[in-house]
This record gives C-alpha cells, sequence and structure tokens, in this order.
C-alpha cells in the first residue's frame, strides 16, 4: 500500500533535481511533505473503502460456517458496501429462517418417530454385525432382560445399552432360535412366560453405510393360550364323538342288513354314512393331531411300495371324484421305489389328506393328479389340482394347524389336515410345501427320504 504511495513521490524528486538544482533540498521537502500526506490518504482509504469492507464480510462468513447466523455485518466498517452489507443481512436472515424451519420440521418428524416406536407392540432389537446390540425398544428389555440401569440415559423410544457385548449371547440364542424355526420365550416381571414369533432382516445404516440386522419379535403369547384351548376343546370333544359315532355307524349297518330299503331309502342310508365318515375324519385328525403333538404318535417303519400306496389311495377316492366330476389320476413313475422305509398309516393318511384337500378345491370337470418319483435317495410325492390357488402370502401359513385357506365359499373342518401332513413329513424327515400348478391350481409336494436309518458317518 505504501510502495503505490511512495510511487509519485519518487517521480517528482527526479523531476525536481533534474529542474531546479541547488535549491532542490527545499523543493524536495516540501513535495516530500506533500507526498506522505497524499500516502497516507490514500492508504487510509483503501483500508477504509477495500480492506476493512472485505474483513469484515471474511469474518461474516466465518461465523456462518461456525452457526452464528444471528451476528450481522457491522455497516460502519462497510463504507460505500452498505448495500452488500444489507444484501448479506437479508441472505443471512433468510438462511437463518429457513433452519429453524429445518429444526421445525426434524422435531416434528422425530417426535412423530418416537410415538410411532413407543406404541409398536413388538419388541424391536437392532444389532451390528458383530452381534453387538445398538438399539431396542422399551418391549425388547423384557426378551433381552434388560434393565433400565443397564441403558443409556436420556432415551424415550430407543435405547442404547451400557455394554452392547453382554447382550451378544442372548441375541445369538434368538438368532439360532428364529433358524430353527422356534418361538422364543421370556418371562415377564410378574412371572408370566411370554412367547414370540421372529422377524430377521438385514439393513444398511444409510449415514455409516454399515449393515446391521433388525430383528422383530411379536408377542404371541395370547395366540398359543388360544390355540391350547382349541386343542383341548378338539381332543375332548373328538374323544367324547367317537363312541356315539361307533354306535351310529353300527345300527346303520343293522337297518341295512334288516330292511329292504328302496331307492329313496338308500340314498338317506348313504347320506347318513357320508356324514359319520365325515365326522369319524375329523374326530381322526383331532386325535392324530393331538397324539402328535404330545409325542404319543411314534414311527413304525417297514417296508412300503409307493407304486401300490399311490394307486391304493387314489382308488379309494374315485367314486368321490365321480360324483363331483372330477378327472382323479395317479401317475406313478417306473423308478418309484417299491420299498422304501416309512410308516405306511401315516403316510397313507398324508395322501388321504392331500387328495382330500385337491378334491375339495377343484371344480366339476376339473383334474386332480398324484405322482410318485424317485429322486435319488428320495421319494417324491406330487399332488396336482386345478382349483384357485394359493396365494403367496398364504402358502407357509395354510401348514399351520388351525389355518384355512381364504376363500370365498364356506369352510369345513379344523384346518388340521394340512398341518397333519406337515407334522408327519417332519417325523419321516422330510420336508413339504405348496407351489403354483404348472397352469392354474397348486402343486403340493413332499419328499421323504428312502431310508430312516440316520447316515453313517
Amino acid at each position: 500500500m505504501f510502495a503505490v504511495a511512495a510511487l509519485p513521490t519518487g517521480l517528482a524528486g527526479w523531476w525536481i533535481g533534474s529542474r531546479f538544482g541547488a535549491s532542490a533540498p527545499a523543493v524536495l521537502g516540501a513535495v516530500g511533505f506533500v507526498s506522505a500526506l497524499f500516502s497516507a490518504v490514500a492508504s487510509w482509504l483503501i483500508w477504509r473503502w477495500f480492506v476493512a469492507p472485505l474483513r469484515e464480510l471474511e469474518e461474516g462468513l466465518e461465523r456462518w460456517t461456525k452457526g452464528d447466523l444471528s451476528s450481522p455485518l457491522e455497516e460502519s466498517r462497510m463504507a460505500g458496501w452498505r448495500g452488500l452489507a444489507r444484501q448479506f443481512a437479508r441472505a443471512q436472515a433468510d438462511l437463518q429462517s429457513s433452519l429453524e424451519d429445518a429444526k421445525e420440521n426434524l422435531a416434528r418428524e422425530r417426535a412423530r418417530l418416537q410415538t410411532l416406536i413407543e406404541r409398536i407392540p413388538d419388541a424391536l432389537i437392532m444389532t451390528n454385525l458383530r452381534g453387538e446390540v445398538v438399539f431396542f425398544n422399551s418391549a425388547a428389555m423384557v426378551v433381552l432382560g434388560v434393565k433400565p440401569a443397564d441403558v443409556r440415559g436420556g432415551g424415550r423410544a430407543l435405547f442404547s445399552p451400557l455394554q452392547p457385548e453382554l447382550w451378544r449371547m442372548p441375541m445369538q440364542d434368538i438368532l439360532k432360535r428364529h433358524s430353527s424355526g422356534l418361538a422364543v420365550e421370556a418371562v415377564s416381571a410378574d412371572g408370566t412366560t411370554l412367547t414370540y414369533r421372529t422377524l430377521v432382516t438385514m439393513f444398511n445404516d444409510a449415514t455409516t453405510g454399515d449393515f446391521g440386522v433388525l430383528v422383530m419379535l411379536r408377542d404371541v403369547t395370547a395366540e398359543r393360550r388360544l390355540d391350547a384351548m382349541k386343542e383341548e376343546f378338539f381332543q375332548s370333544a373328538a374323544h367324547d364323538l367317537r363312541a356315539p359315532l361307533l354306535a351310529i355307524q353300527g345300527y346303520l349297518r343293522l337297518l341295512r342288513k334288516s330292511l329292504a330299503p328302496d331307492e329313496r331309502q338308500t340314498s338317506w342310508f348313504g347320506a347318513i354314512d357320508q356324514s359319520c365318515e365325515k365326522l369319524t375324519l375329523l374326530v381322526k385328525d383331532a386325535l392324530d393331531f393331538a397324539r402328535i403333538e404330545n409325542g404319543h404318535l411314534g414311527l413304525l417303519p417297514s417296508p412300503v411300495d409307493a407304486r401300490a400306496l399311490v394307486r391304493r389311495t387314489v382308488s379309494l377316492f374315485q367314486p368321490i371324484a365321480d360324483e363331483r366330476g372330477i378327472i382323479l389320476e395317479a401317475r406313478v413313475d417306473a423308478d418309484a421305489p417299491t420299498a422304501f422305509e416309512a410308516d405306511e398309516r401315516l403316510i397313507e393318511r398324508l395322501m388321504h389328506n392331500l387328495l382330500a384337500n385337491a378334491l375339495k378345491f377343484t371344480p366339476r370337470g376339473g383334474h386332480v393328479v398324484a405322482r410318485a418319483s424317485s429322486q435319488g435317495d428320495i421319494l417324491e410325492i406330487v399332488v396336482e389340482d386345478e382349483g384357485p390357488g394359493i396365494p403367496e402370502s398364504q402358502r407357509g401359513a395354510i401348514f399351520e394347524r388351525f389355518r384355512q385357506l381364504e376363500t370365498s365359499g364356506p369352510k369345513s373342518g379344523f384346518g388340521l389336515g394340512l398341518s397333519i401332513c406337515a407334522k408327519i413329513v417332519k417325523l419321516h424327515n422330510g420336508v413339504i410345501w405348496v407351489e403354483p400348478g404348472l397352469v392354474k391350481g397348486s402343486r403340493f409336494i413332499a419328499r421323504l427320504p428312502l431310508s430312516q436309518r440316520p447316515k453313517e458317518t
């Protein structure tokens, strides 16, 4: 700044020295004084109009970066740049207003999220990939056995444990039970045993990019108690109904032998007989399911001819199919085993329930096929129908007890038939599932090992 002001002084000294000679010192003194004064004024003007405003603007921007939006620029330091200072002040006010609105919106969203999580009855647990619990809601404290002293303060909806590694083992137990298809149990403060159904999913943290595991545990204690009450009722009803049914069927046979019924009376006897058979089947379902659940129904393996079993079961249901106008067919591959180890009575019951279910939902003129084939050391039994099909959301649930396909038509039975199928297959160390038919309807597929002996290792 002073170098710029000294330039005219140097030029003036050179000119005076070349023009005035001996009297140059006096003239130079006067000129020096004027030049110094000019330099000082120029320096002050440059500072006042350029340096000070730029520094004030720089300091204002620095305050912005630190989050201070309440301190305006000092107009006294902006000189002729007061218009810029006012523009800066307006921009600062707009930015401050936008930030305040954003904070309010964020606070509202946070309050909504906290309220939502607080109202969720399910237990929520989030862990990192190391298995350490990161967050959980209040409902999860019972499942994990966490006490208020074990969590960080200040939490309202989601809590964070003080020592995440302490809850790694309980989480491993929960995940093991989930992978095994078992329910999770916990004891509440009043000593009540609670039962939970688990749902596990992976998630990606939007801020850190880290992966984690989200576990949702739904309290199904009331459902289990209701199922237990249903089981108790059905078992009692089945035991109480079995004796009267046997008596009705016995007297019906005696009446047929002692009378010579006409065509109309024969149809009446047939209707009574069918009703008795239907009731008998319901009673068998309830009793067999109870025996399977209680572990009282064990396997009695023996060599079973798969080809003969499928043909025999199809032949048994042929009159029902003919009456309903349904084509019923048995297709047995040449490689189907003639001797595989299984409990023949239970496998026959499996086929019986699958075919009864297929005929129930197949319309008149439809087609039902029972197949048997060998897949290595596995017997595959397939029953295909041309019914309405099963929505994907219900394909797993139909194998649960007391569950029936949601249709517009009337429901019949207890919803135990397919559940018994699943239990029979599980007893034989096999698997069963349902998938859409090749054209329409459903395909029930059961795969059973040819041998029930454990493999040597």
